[in-house]
């Protein structure tokens, strides 16, 4: 699967487990699909810089200026 994402920017996700974010390997399906195996509900933040540059994480989010947070997101029960 060719990954589409502008090389501008990148999608971050956090728990209280973990992060991860959007790359030349790992597109926002994938990161969504990572985050939702891990079973632990997750913040999901829109970050307007390449995925490679140094920023600072505070309290589960990216500190970078345009950041937009794009909601809070549990794994779906099954019926």
């Amino acid at each position: 699967m060719q990954n589409t994402q502008p090389d501008n920017c990148h999608f971050f996700a956090s728990s209280v487990w973990t992060w991860i974010a959007t790359d030349e390997t790992r597109d926002l399906r994938q990161l969504i699909k990572h985050m939702d195996k891990e079973g632990k509900p997750y913040n999901l933040f829109f970050v307007p810089v390449p995925h490679d540059t140094d920023y600072e994480i505070k309290m589960f989010q990216p500190q970078v200026e345009g950041t937009q947070w794009l909601g809070y997101y549990e794994k779906k029960k099954r019926r």
